[in-house]
């Protein structure tokens, strides 16, 4: 298990896909912390920090997601899997272990855009006469929640780019149900009561705010059931996808 986890880090780094991504998270959450902290108004209410932890935790959950996604696909994408396979016999070894180092690259993620967020929004806000009190019960959940949740992105990653193997439709499908399916999902009142128990619903519970500006459309579950239900969510699609990827022929 020792190699192969090596095996899958090496694979990861040796590669620029990872520092892109992992840039473009950054670029997007140091534009996001710029705009809120420049044109939020104090007297508008809220607590821009909170508004702005959850949409870089946002962007760290997706870009895990999708390193998750290529671990696995591109492995069949650059026909790479049969050596693979082949240096590890036990093909549940080797999603195991990129299950592991994703779930890493997913909690570094996190930490990084989260760090990113305060680092150039806290001082701003503060100039700018806001309250930040990074110590907060409210702020350090939506921290620890969103860092976790990121890295369970990363093994929900993994698990949806065993099951489907095309890298293409696997990336595209986590897209468009993190920012279309779900939220329609969450706006129509006929089935909007599921929404709690879908992966963003569970996402949202761990990292759920008391200000009213940044509240979900529906009652979300406690944080800590939300945790338990993405996690369940990120084992489910991994072990799918391990079944599956021991089963299929990868020629």
């Amino acid at each position: 298990m020792t190699t192969a986890l090596r095996a899958e880090a090496r694979k990861l780094f040796t590669t620029q896909v990872w520092f892109w991504l992992a840039l473009l998270a950054l670029g997007l959450t140091l534009l996001v912390a710029s705009l809120i902290s420049a044109f939020s108004e104090v007297d508008q209410g809220g607590v821009p920090i909170e508004a702005l932890l959850n949409a870089a935790i946002g962007f760290a959950q997706l870009i895990a997601a999708v390193l998750g996604v290529i671990g696995i696909t591109g492995e069949y994408r650059h026909l790479t899997a049969t050596p693979t396979f082949l240096s590890v016999p036990r093909r549940g070894t080797v999603v195991g272990s990129k299950l592991l180092v994703y779930l890493t690259t997913g909690l570094l993620l996190g930490a990084l855009c989260v760090g990113a967020a305060i680092a150039v929004a806290a001082p701003w806000l503060d100039a700018r006469g806001f309250s930040v009190d990074l110590g907060a019960e409210s702020t350090v959940r939506i921290i620890v929640g969103g860092i976790l949740a990121s890295g369970i992105y990363g093994v929900i990653g993994v698990g949806v780019g065993a099951l489907l193997r095309n890298q293409v439709a696997a990336v595209v499908g986590i897209v468009i149900y993190l920012f279309v399916v779900e939220p329609i999902l969450s706006a129509i009142p006929k089935v909007q009561e599921a929404y709690p128990y879908l992966p963003g619903g569970a996402a949202s519970a761990l990292t759920a705010t008391e200000d009213p500006n940044v509240q979900s459309p529906v009652d979300l579950l406690e944080p800590w059931q939300g945790g338990l239900l993405l996690l369940a969510y990120g084992l489910v699609f991994a072990v799918l996808g391990s079944m599956l990827t021991v089963r299929r022929d990868v020629t």
